[in-house]
């Protein structure tokens, strides 16, 4: 059953209340988090020929590795040593081929999803067999896949709905038993000029539970992140009090006005006005729920800093702060009590990771 509702919340006053500040006087206090991090396994791969621009990685049950290339349109199989062991896909339009690969996600037990934008197409594969799926799709912004116990979802903003619903997210459920897809959610979003009590954007994150049941996060300073229930509608706000933002460096924020500049002008555009790089980083990094229903949420921080995780109960309740593994350039959570980081590295011909045990 498809449910369309208008993402609004709360009061002026709480609003007010969770609005961000620099340099609160009542910082919050940061509580040890009920859970550690043990590192099990990590991967240095040098491999340009293989992967000369890694973009996608995802950890299996079998204690392998899976990196999808960008530049060859290509699936990458490791094992737990990094010995590579297999190379699947490329460049093209037919059975097997990609020509823009913008989303995917992965499953332990080796299935992987992709969607490929050119050719306006879902496959579905596993690595340990030949076999293939593949769907058409209403191509469109920001498109994400997810799996979960119920199939695998789908979301973006298809440009089909530009004219008549701009900005909107549709969620897309495929159920691979049957080979149907079923729309369950859209949600109604301004794109140009969002009020401060949307709780989502056309370009922001999203994380599902297999109840379908959603966590999205507005890309701002704010300390909110929201979980929003299809069937209901009803939502649950997951945020802390007396949290600063951090803020960017002159350095940093001169460098993203010329990034910025170079990107107009590549584009042909000029410069809409007098711009000014924003003071302070978007609050959060990434966030993702546990197999256990808590939500973790990676808080950007400064660059010389490891990133601070703060963990929330089911209910909302924060349990406690950990800080991320040193030289983390990416974390994502992994099925079965496992964390897949990616470190930073200078190398461009290296790929660094590492694979932690979430242990209570």
């Amino acid at each position: 059953m498809k449910t369309k509702i208008v993402i609004m919340v709360l009061s002026g006053m709480i609003l007010f209340s969770i609005s961000c500040t620099a340099g609160s006087e009542n910082e919050a206090e940061h509580l040890a988090a009920p859970v550690s991090l043990e590192r099990v396994n990590s991967w240095s791969i040098e491999a340009p020929d293989l992967i000369p621009n890694p973009v996608y990685a995802g950890a299996l049950e079998d204690g392998g590795l899976v990196i999808i290339d960008c530049s060859l349109n290509t699936i990458n199989h490791f094992d737990a040593e990094g010995n590579h062991l297999a190379t699947r896909g490329g460049e093209g339009r037919g059975p097997g081929e990609y020509q823009t690969i913008i989303a995917v996600d992965f499953h332990p037990d080796g299935r992987i999803a992709i969607a490929d934008l050119n050719s306006a197409r879902i496959t579905i594969l596993s690595l340990y067999d030949n076999e293939e799926i593949t769907y058409s799709y209403k191509t469109g912004w920001n498109p994400q896949l997810h799996w979960t116990s119920r199939g695998l979802v789908l979301l973006n903003h298809p440009f089909t709905m530009m004219a008549s619903d701009p900005g909107d997210i549709l969620m897309r459920l495929y159920d691979l038993e049957t080979n149907e897809k079923e729309e369950f959610y859209q949600m109604e979003l301004v794109m140009s000029d969002p009020p401060f009590e949307q709780i989502s954007c056309t370009f922001c994150r999203f994380r599902f539970l297999d109840d379908l049941s959603f966590f999205t996060s507005p890309q701002d300073t704010s300390y909110r992140i929201f979980r929003v229930n299809p069937e209901t509608g009803e939502e649950t706000l997951f945020r802390r009090g007396g949290v600063s933002p951090v803020a960017y460096t002159e350095e940093e924020r001169t460098a993203l006005a010329e990034n910025r500049a170079r990107g107009l002008q590549a584009a042909g555009l000029d410069e809409p006005g007098d711009y000014r790089a924003p003071q302070f980083r978007n609050r959060f990094r990434d966030f993702f729920p546990d197999e256990a229903g808590r939500l973790w949420a990676i808080l950007n921080g400064r660059v010389d800093e490891p990133s601070r995780i703060d963990i929330f109960s089911p209910n909302a309740e924060y349990l406690g702060s950990l800080n991320g593994p040193e030289g983390a350039a990416s974390i994502q959570y992994t099925k079965g009590g496992y964390l897949l980081v990616r470190y930073m590295n200078e190398d461009p011909d290296r790929w660094e990771g590492g694979l932690y045990r979430v242990t209570e």
